[in-house]
């Protein structure tokens, strides 16, 4: 018998199996770190734009330039609320940068640029490569989470501290439950408290579903059990302290606040009867599901939206436990309970905090199933796959409108968020002469009082019986040109009345209209009264007259 050549295996009657090497499985974070690139250039591209100021940012911004930080901590004017260090980021980098779009934008920036790591890092601990690059993927293209870290309000801090927080009760819902586990829970709860007003309910909702685990989990006796809930919740009573006082001291005033209140009564955002009355609930249920699905999920369709949660749902409770579908889910069942409650209205860019816990789950519909059958797995995958691309696509749609024109951004209530008032009033201080007269209708207040010229004085339309005070024509001797400035996104029939009203007598009117705003001209004839069904009213909210 002839030796076998040097290396080859011996010849015998035994057949070796063929060892196949399994393919390089898909390398995540060079592709997360291109889908994080595509999000900070999308949220970058609309920061360096610099649109205008809207109406809720200018009334943000008087806060900030009117009070200290120890001011802060009152209950804020203008029917405003945020959380206290949010607030004092806002006040530091007005200090140290200006009063510029720019910088009183720069916080929103910083944390919708830091929920693009912190979703791929999560992503990367409790999901299968596909599903977190996809979850990835949503978060950074979502395009009300792109615009809102280009807005003067809270909402991006809300989204990414509950994001935080949902991703460590995540982390600590596949192991037991420690001393260490449960300090990094509660010291991440009281750092996010003063950061995001919804940092209480969630966390809330996230301590019993964790309560819940511990003394459910299989195989552990009854002390054991304990032992471990108390290692955990041994640090919650300094939490609970805090958020008492925060929530009485600082964010129930204006939670609680009428104008707030009556705001959102009349927009139908709460049951309008009790929730007894099951008809009438599902209809609530129903609006608020077609109002949330345009702004700020974005998702056109029913039939895209519930498959997509139930095979994600589906696929996280295989791939992870149970705990974690309704860990993701918190922070919409939070936000559903608080708005059939009448105590938190659940609506557009409110319920942003939720977006991205929402798209994690969504995310996990293109993990392959554990199948048997690796067709039946294919399928389900692509089904799967196929509906997170019907949630992509017009969502990247918008994202190429608002890049290629950044003016546009996203419209919501009314068009009041793509507001150009800082061009209306350029053009209007550019045009003006010594001796004009400047008015405005009293919600511009906001924008001129920020940026300029300041009005002569504030009208609105005579009632019936006349006006309570002073008519505008005793302003109006010697006066060949007259000026209005009119938000346009606000009362808009009252404001065409007073065009009529101030028009009338053979005066030429010229108007020039901008985004959500109006600048009009009257050429006095001098040979009719003008001005008396027309009135003069105080400033509102305290603001001054020239």
């Amino acid at each position: 018998m002839l030796p076998s050549p040097a290396g080859a295996p011996p010849k015998s009657g035994r057949v070796w199996p063929v060892r196949r090497s399994r393919p390089a499985p898909l390398p995540y974070w060079p592709f997360a770190a291109l889908i994080i690139a595509l999000g900070v250039l999308l949220r970058v591209r609309q920061w360096w734009f610099a649109r205008s100021f809207w109406g809720d940012e200018l009334y943000v911004v008087h806060n900030l330039r009117d009070r200290g930080y120890l001011d802060l901590l009152e209950p804020l004017a203008f029917s405003q609320t945020a959380p206290p260090g949010w607030l004092w980021l806002e006040r530091l980098s007005l200090q140290l940068f200006g009063a510029s779009e720019h910088s009183l934008r720069l916080v929103p920036l910083l944390f919708g640029l830091a929920l693009l790591p912190l979703v791929g890092y999560f992503g990367r601990r409790l999901m299968p490569p596909p599903s977190a690059l996809a979850a990835l993927l949503l978060v950074a293209i979502a395009p009300f989470l792109v615009g809102y870290s280009n807005e003067l309000k809270q909402y991006s801090a809300d989204a990414f501290c509950v994001t935080l927080l949902v991703g460590i009760a995540l982390l600590l819902s596949r192991r037991e439950l420690t001393w260490r586990g449960g300090v990094v829970f509660w010291a991440t709860s009281l750092a996010v408290l003063v950061l995001s007003t919804l940092a209480i309910p969630v966390v809330a909702a996230l301590t019993a579903l964790l309560v819940v685990h511990a003394l459910a989990r299989p195989g552990r006796d009854r002390e054991e059990r304990l032992r471990e809930l108390v290692r955990f919740v041994a640090p919650a009573p300094a939490w609970i302290v805090v958020a008492v006082w925060v929530y009485v001291r600082l964010l129930g005033p204006g939670l609680s606040d009428p104008q707030l209140k009556a705001y959102w009564q009349g927009k139908s955002i709460y049951p309008a009867h009790p929730l007894s009355d099951v008809p009438a609930t599902v209809d609530w249920i129903g609006a608020t599901y077609r109002t949330l699905a345009t702004v700020p999920f974005v998702v056109w369709s029913v039939w895209v939206a519930v498959p997509l949660v139930v095979v994600g749902a589906v696929l996280c409770w295989r791939r992870l436990n149970p705990l974690a579908v309704f860990i993701l889910l918190a922070p919409l069942a939070v936000g559903l309970g608080g708005a059939a409650l009448s105590i938190y209205p659940f609506n557009g860019r409110l319920a942003l905090y939720a977006v991205p816990s929402w798209l994690m789950l969504a995310g996990f519909a293109v993990a392959s199933p554990r199948a048997r059958q690796p067709a039946l797995g294919w399928v389900g995958w692509g089904a799967g796959a196929a509906l997170v691309v019907a949630v992509a696509v017009p969502q990247l749609a918008m994202d190429v409108v608002v890049t290629a024109n950044p003016a546009r951004a996203f419209h919501q209530g009314g068009g009041a968020n793509v507001a150009d008032y800082r061009s209306a009033l350029r053009h209007l201080s550019a045009e003006l002469r010594p001796g004009d007269l400047v008015l405005a209708t009293p919600v511009s207040w906001n924008a001129q009082a920020y940026y300029g010229p300041p009005p002569d004085g504030y009208v609105v339309p005579a009632e019936p019986a006349g006006c309570a005070g002073q008519p505008v024509s005793t302003l109006l001797a010697g006066r060949s040109r007259v000026w209005l400035f009119q938000a346009t996104d606000w009362d808009e029939p009252q404001n065409r009345d007073l065009i009529v009203r101030l028009g009338s007598g053979g005066a030429a009117v010229t108007e020039r209209t901008f985004r959500g705003a109006r600048v009009v001209r009257f050429d006095l004839t001098g040979t009719a009264a003008v001005g008396d069904d027309v009135c003069l009213v105080p400033p509102p909210r305290g603001g001054g007259v020239r």
